[in-house]
């Protein structure tokens, strides 16, 4: 007999949150082999729930309700991605206590923006239940980079800041039963807060099902490049904008042949202006072409800065056996050996030496190529990836 879980999860309505969504559906994907799940959305008044409810998977929705409270009053927050989320403990109380009067649940999964409102409310609601969280420590590693770079008081904030989110994280670690992140960077950041408890965190990479990008003929490469990260977000659009000013120019100069694609439903007006004024720059507006595009091109240039997303484009981009050219900000999640299946820079200069190597030395794009998608199958594809999540719950 299957089992019932209690799945939480909730939208921001934020451009960046593009890479949580993919993680949640594909989470939701595996998970509902075994369970059938009353999957719980704390959502914006227009959003429509991308989910299908059907026999193994009921979706119910919480509006949140707009509180009065003041932004200001949360940057010395608990574990919140947001202010907005303030509420949400109030808002789905009632919910989640009408459904336990319904359905025992055996598990319930907390994802991360919901973790420092749910999870004492899931504790003392459901104590019976396992509770697996999907987190990562992008909050505490903020406010440790900014106390960093700061002097008096200001550093001090942030000081406290870090040390107050580190509580709550080691009281996270207590409280779920199984803690999964992203990459081994935060799991072993986790394990590191509590000794106690770092046998219950493990890592669930991003991945990617290798049969969706499977090929009989392997497309001839051209003198293209492909930008390839979220152009929705003022950090995408302006590493875009820096990207066009500073490398493309260089670029064009050592390859004059050279063209650059770039993938966007809404582009923003300086990129636009930009595209007009070069005929070498071309906007797909359609994303089922991305990938052909990709396949063809010589380098795809991935997220540049943090806030971008990309970790799903880079991984895209080793299906389709494209060199991938990026920053280490932008790959440090993933697996990487650089200069052996991906090629990293810390500068726009050393972003255009890499692109020009690449699309002058198609054998070195090759190579690398090569050496991305044998990671890929060893680390991201979804059948690996799939048979762990299992194992774990």
């Amino acid at each position: 007999m299957r089992e019932k879980m209690l799945f939480l999860s909730a939208h921001h309505h934020y451009p960046e949150d593009f890479e949580r969504e993919i993680r949640t559906e594909n989470y939701l994907g595996i998970l509902l082999e075994r369970f059938d799940i009353d999957l719980l959305e704390y959502c914006h008044c227009d959003w429509e729930a991308p989910y299908t409810a059907g026999p193994a998977l009921k979706v119910h929705r919480v509006t949140r309700v707009p509180g009065q409270r003041s932004s200001l009053l949360g940057s010395l927050s608990k574990l919140r991605s947001s202010t907005i989320l303030a509420d949400a403990n109030k808002d789905l109380r009632a919910e989640i206590t009408a459904l336990s009067r319904l359905h025992t649940y055996s598990h319930v999964f907390i994802t991360h923006p919901l973790l420092g409102n749910c999870i004492d409310m899931i504790s003392s609601l459901l104590p019976g239940a396992m509770i697996i969280t999907d987190a990562h420590r992008l909050e505490s590693r903020h406010s440790e980079g900014k106390a960093a770079g700061k002097r008096g008081l200001s550093k001090r904030y942030h000081q406290l800041n870090a040390a107050l989110y580190r509580r709550e994280e080691r009281k996270l670690m207590n409280k779920t039963a199984l803690l999964l992140t992203a990459s081994e960077w935060d799991a072993l950041s986790f394990k590191a807060l509590s000794f106690a408890d770092a046998g219950k965190v493990h890592v669930v990479p991003p991945f990617i099902d290798l049969n969706d990008y499977y090929e009989a003929e392997p497309s001839v490469k051209d003198n293209s490049i492909v930008l390839h990260w979220n152009m929705h977000t003022n950090q995408g659009r302006n590493a875009a904008l820096v990207f066009y000013r500073k490398v493309y120019p260089f670029i064009k100069a050592k390859v004059p042949d050279c063209r650059c694609y770039i993938f966007s439903g809404q582009t923003h007006s300086e990129i636009l202006a930009l595209a007009k004024s070069d005929p070498s720059v071309v906007i797909i507006e359609e994303p089922r072409q991305e990938g052909e595009y990709i396949r063809r091109a010589r380098a795809v240039i991935a997220t540049l800065r943090e806030g971008c997303g990309g970790h799903s484009k880079i991984l895209e981009a080793w299906a389709l056996k494209t060199p991938v050219v990026t920053s280490l900000k932008g790959s440090e999640e993933l697996i990487c050996e650089p200069g052996r299946n991906i090629l990293l820079a810390g500068t726009t200069g050393g972003i255009a030496d890499h692109v020009v190597k690449l699309l002058q030395t198609p054998e070195l794009g090759a190579i690398i190529a090569d050496h991305a998608y044998r990671t890929l199958q060893k680390h991201y594809e979804a059948d690996n990836v799939r048979a762990k999540v299992l194992s774990l719950v």
